[in-house]
């Protein structure tokens, strides 16, 4: 047990987590100032062999009746659960040296539920534990697992510590929220694409990165208030990333994601021009212009108060030309 925790546990952690993580964070962080990051211990990354790509994007709609009703019911399970009691919920130790704090075993809420006639079957228990899950009550206390039935560590949303700096916004309570957008894209992470999940929120134009899709708080969020996104077909016979470029305020490039296919880069693309920013050509289309224009005056550029103006108005005209890109 001690050689395999500490051969297999440890050394994964120091090694993909601790080079990576970090890593990322110091370039990330100072190079553009919107990290916001947290630490939950070891966490399963997408494209981890244990945890199942998924590539396909979803939008939510909270509006929808069926989303309310399972809302209303899994509240009403948590609060017969809280008045009824005798599900233990304490703290209890997870391998050797580490405390999980004020946390229940998803068999003993199944347990729970059979005894007092909630369900009729142990496999009707593991949909309500799922259904708790879901609905953002209960998450596993590393974010590494989905509700089962075993001995596997759980805590309630509200059991939280109040300085627990690993607290959301969740996956789950972000797809919840009405016309939010979901799904794995890949970022490149130095020699090679690495999958996350991302939420995009249309209501507070942010977009939050997450490890996996149980992550109970984003490792990065961005603010895409006055941002514009450029997308980018796959270039060669043997490419098939349907890259989407991120641009802040200030035209600098950010970021770069990559969809799997042109379906899943054109869902992204139109709910964030939907959410304000300012879609640009496809490379493809801008370089091309590039090649047959003949002059500037073939080119438009926004004005000082944001409006597009074509070049051709400047022609028979000494024009001066400045790059203005710089502080």
């Amino acid at each position: 047990y001690i050689g395999e925790y500490i051969g297999e546990y440890i050394g994964e952690y120091i090694g993909e987590y601790i080079g990576e993580y970090i890593g990322e964070y110091i370039g990330e962080y100072i190079g553009v100032s919107r990290a916001i990051t947290s630490c939950s211990g070891y966490i399963l990354r997408a494209d981890h062999p244990k945890m199942a790509k998924n590539c396909s994007c979803s939008a939510s709609n909270q509006a929808t009746q069926e989303r309310l009703e399972e809302v209303r019911k899994a509240q009403l399970i948590v609060e017969k659960i809280k008045a009824l009691g005798g599900l233990v919920i304490q703290d209890r130790r997870s391998f050797i040296f580490f405390k999980e704090k004020s946390c229940f075993v998803a068999a003993e809420l199944v347990d729970w539920l059979v005894e007092k006639k909630e369900v009729t079957t142990r496999e009707q228990g593991v949909e309500v534990g799922k259904l708790l899950a879901e609905t953002d009550f209960i998450h596993h206390v590393k974010d590494e697992h989905t509700f089962e039935d075993g001995n596997l560590y759980f805590r309630f949303r509200q059991d939280e510590t109040s300085g627990d700096p690993c607290q959301g916004p969740s996956v789950a309570y972000m797809k919840g929220q009405e016309g939010a957008l979901y799904g794995p894209l890949a970022r490149k992470r130095l020699f090679k694409w690495t999958y996350y999940t991302y939420v995009l929120s249309s209501d507070t134009h942010l977009l939050c990165q997450y490890r996996t899709e149980l992550d109970s708080a984003p490792m990065q969020t961005f603010n895409l208030e006055g941002w514009t996104i450029q997308p980018e077909q796959p270039k060669g016979s043997g490419s098939t990333r349907y890259l989407l470029h991120f641009l802040n305020a200030d035209k600098v490039h950010v970021l770069t994601l990559s969809a799997d296919t042109s379906d899943m880069q054109f869902t992204w693309v139109s709910s964030l021009e939907s959410s304000g920013l300012t879609l640009l050509p496809l490379v493809e289309d801008q370089d091309e212009l590039v090649r047959k224009a003949t002059s500037i005056f073939d080119f438009e550029a926004k004005d000082i108060d944001g409006n597009v103006v074509s070049l051709e108005k400047f022609r028979g005209h000494v024009t001066l030309v400045v790059n203005v890109a710089s502080e």
